[in-house]
């Protein structure tokens, strides 16, 4: 106990990393493209969807809602979040092959 009223933390870990790469990676725009990217990319912990859910997900503005929700965990800010969730999405489309933006036939949400 007397370590983590000293450091503020449980277990001192050596910094391996500059401490500047925390303060930028805490910035709340690029914290919230890290959520979103975990969010929407990561694990993908549940093998079977309900499908009310894939039913919603088929909708443009309920994709960008739930995106928008992942981002607002991770800022506790709508604006943060919304402006977040347009940039994320537009990186997405720009990172797009043509041959991608010719499949999708301009649905990208």
């Amino acid at each position: 106990m007397y370590i983590y009223k000293m450091t503020g933390k449980l277990i001192n870990i050596p910094e391996i990393f500059p401490p500047q790469l925390d303060k930028f990676l805490g910035f709340p725009t690029i914290f919230t493209f890290i959520v979103i990217f975990q969010g929407c990319f990561g694990g993908n912990g549940i093998l079977h969807t309900p499908e009310r859910i894939t039913k919603l997900t088929s909708h443009p503005l309920a994709r960008f809602l739930f995106v928008s929700a992942i981002a607002y965990t991770a800022t506790s800010n709508m604006e943060t979040a919304l402006f977040t969730t347009v940039v994320f999405f537009v990186i997405l489309y720009l990172l797009r092959t043509k041959e991608e933006r010719k499949k999708y036939k301009g649905q990208y949400l």
